[in-house]
């Protein structure tokens, strides 16, 4: 037979190869693309036009194997692997975490916060509500707290008050959270209305309650979700940025991680605390959840230490990027399969 009766492959199995073949990184491809389509294209029997599902799974498995595989013979490029993995899943469970708190009730204003604590006490009172940092969910609440002149407060009618606007009362129970040096039997009782929490508190004639945003259920699964992703990003662009020699990015990437060693060391602590990771980037002038030692420097730089610690390890990460792939790739002699 001459060359001109062999049996041709159908360009559409060829260009789905190809496709297939963007799985692995671009230097695999840059070395053994022609290699792989040719191979396939022999093996494939006259007139198909599709790889077959095996082909598919192999080829996207064995891609993305490739594209986690690290560096032969770098122990260093492990340690730098690990890290940025670190990074990456805390950065990325932040992400998830804000995402999911845009799915959350607004925080109502502190005039809005009066009204409520004006329906607890049920008669004239002096009325505090004020905003802080730091609630389980949503990162900010209100907390208020009233003066009930010359009456004892009673629960009852505070709770049927509550419950004739809408609010969902729990069952009255005594408590002991306001340390409030008066005499008397605590009560307290929680309400939830219109994605809210409102948790309430009196002694004697001294009423306290607090707002907070209630959690929908989403908060925690896509913070985890975001750690999840964030991590899995973080080794793949290392891996990337390691598979090409480059000091001048290595430097960048030792930089980024310093950069990012305290806002990450505070989102885990967030996260094993079940407060909202993203909150530690908020403006605050305090580091509650910071290493020690570090937290009176950090206090010294300003309120946005952390979001601006962030923001410039992000950015010597895209520089990082920008560096590792303007190093010419070396030529290798095999021919750069058409993507």
């Amino acid at each position: 037979m001459s060359p001109s009766d062999w049996p041709q492959a159908d360009p559409a199995l060829e260009r789905a190869y190809r496709r297939l073949l963007h799985a692995y990184p671009r230097s695999f491809r840059h070395r053994h693309g022609a290699e792989i389509v040719t191979t396939l294209l022999e093996m494939a029997e006259p007139g198909r036009r599709h790889p077959t599902a095996i082909e598919s799974w192999h080829l996207l498995a064995a891609g993305t194997r490739q594209r986690f595989r690290l560096p032969a013979g770098r122990p260093l490029a492990w340690l730098a692997a690990v890290l940025a993995l670190l990074a990456g899943g805390a950065l990325g469970a932040a992400g998830g975490s804000w995402a999911a708190e845009q799915t959350l009730a607004p925080l109502p204003s502190a005039a809005q916060g009066r009204e409520v604590l004006g329906l607890v006490t049920g008669r004239a009172a002096r009325l505090e509500m004020d905003e802080f940092s730091g609630a389980p969910v949503g990162g900010t609440a209100l907390s208020g707290s009233a003066d009930v002149w010359h009456a004892a407060w009673d629960p009852q009618p505070a709770a049927d008050r509550l419950t004739a606007h809408g609010w969902q009362v729990g069952p009255l129970t005594a408590t002991d959270r306001m340390q409030v040096p008066i005499s008397g039997p605590e009560i307290g009782f929680d309400a939830v209305r219109d994605g809210l929490r409102l948790t309430v508190n009196g002694e004697s004639d001294v009423v306290r309650a607090r707002i907070e945003v209630a959690d929908n259920g989403l908060l925690r699964p896509a913070a985890y979700a975001g750690l999840l992703a964030g991590a899995l990003a973080g080794w793949l662009v290392t891996a990337s940025v390691l598979r090409r020699r480059s000091w001048a990015a290595n430097a960048t990437a030792a930089l980024a991680l310093a950069m990012w060693f305290a806002p990450v060391w505070t989102i885990y602590q967030a996260v094993l605390e079940v407060m909202p990771p993203h909150a530690v980037l908020r403006p605050s002038f305090s580091w509650t959840l910071g290493p020690a030692w570090l937290s009176p420097l950090l206090v010294q730089a300003g309120h946005t230490a952390g979001a601006g610690l962030v923001a410039a390890g992000a950015l010597l990460a895209v520089i990082t990027v920008a560096l590792s792939r303007s190093r010419p790739r070396p030529d290798t002699g095999d021919r750069e399969v058409a993507l």
